[in-house]
């Protein structure tokens, strides 16, 4: 039986990674968090029990906290997310250090020490790696192109990355490192790229809002992201590799069309304003995925609008549920 840890298993792409585990493989799922209690369980969840889901309350700056889990589950494969997101890590940068990059060295050191089992690492990586996108030629960027990270949480990113290289030279556990872009959908609450969920919260509310920031970007479904990230822990795969995931490239003005007719489309009131900002956020778009697809061919990618209606249509029900903040 294989068993999959999931470190930061209630974050947005951590659940989704969950639900599609325990959904669609055999899989046992442990996930970790240093904050595992049954509210947040149920709320991005769904659930606060199954028959095949262990929770461990972890610190991932703890070495020992991190064999334990190793050896009491005897897992056969990691799923690495748990980290501090861009504003967490600029606000406190010591604490980003010892959780994104530390973490990361204790983790793959922990597998060499205790994780005999282990046959897979993927490690959440982020296109923060790279540079402006005004530091690179117009068109499609290839994964290839230089890292050239605008902030802190990209530089342990990408130093991150390379200890995942390191890694695999070492011990020969075959290791994938992902990139995602900008994430949106249901549990996505954290983080600076947060606010066009945000404002789709506030749309089913009924309540006007503004997203701070106006440039074009690389958008992915968290529900897509996250089986994504099963299904690259749990297919064939050998050795070292690092792929950006399929998106899709829009600026704001037309991001915002989209909400308004997806909302439309599924009955919800309409008239609602999404204001923009002048706002830029330093991350890179236009990248390019082929390689991804190629290696992992399935995985999904649901159209932009559809995505943006299932989003609306679980903020609404939650909303009539009373669970939506």
């Amino acid at each position: 039986m294989e068993t999959v840890w999931i470190t930061g298993g209630l974050g947005c792409i951590g659940a989704h990674a969950t639900r599609y585990l325990l959904d669609q493989t055999e899989c046992q799922v442990v996930i970790s968090a240093r904050r595992a209690d049954p509210d947040r369980l149920r709320r991005v969840l769904g659930l606060t029990q199954h028959p095949r889901l262990s929770v461990e309350r972890l610190d991932i700056t703890d070495p020992q906290e991190i064999a334990g889990v190793l050896t009491r589950h005897s897992i056969t494969r990691v799923i690495h997310l748990a980290a501090l997101q861009t504003p967490d890590c600029q606000a406190n940068r010591d604490l980003g250090l010892q959780t994104n990059l530390a973490g990361t060295q204790h983790l793959l050191e922990a597998i060499k020490r205790h994780g005999d089992r282990v046959q897979r690492v993927v490690f959440a990586s982020s296109i923060a790696v790279y540079g402006h996108r005004s530091e690179y030629p117009p068109g499609p960027l290839p994964e290839t192109i230089e890292p050239r990270p605008v902030n802190v949480y990209g530089v342990w990113k990408l130093a991150a990355e390379h200890l995942c290289r390191i890694f695999v030279d070492e011990t020969g556990i075959s290791t994938v490192c992902l990139r995602p872009g900008v994430l949106f959908g249901p549990g996505r609450d954290r983080g600076l790229t947060s606010t066009p969920t945000t404002a789709m919260k506030h749309l089913v509310k009924g309540h006007p809002y503004t997203i701070p920031f106006r440039n074009r970007q690389d958008y992915l479904y968290a529900p897509d992201v996250g089986a994504q990230f099963a299904l690259t822990a749990v297919r064939p795969w050998t050795g070292f590799g690092v792929f950006t995931l399929p998106s899709h490239t829009v600026a704001m003005a037309e991001l915002v069309e989209v909400i308004q007719q997806a909302a439309k489309a599924i009955g919800l009131p309409g008239g609602v304003n999404i204001g923009i900002g002048a706002d830029e956020v330093p991350f890179i778009c236009d990248l390019q995925y082929d390689a991804f697809t190629r290696h992992f061919p399935g995985a999904p990618h649901t159209p932009l609008r559809q995505a943006i209606e299932a989003t609306l249509s679980t903020f609404a029900t939650m909303h009539r549920q009373s669970d939506l903040d």
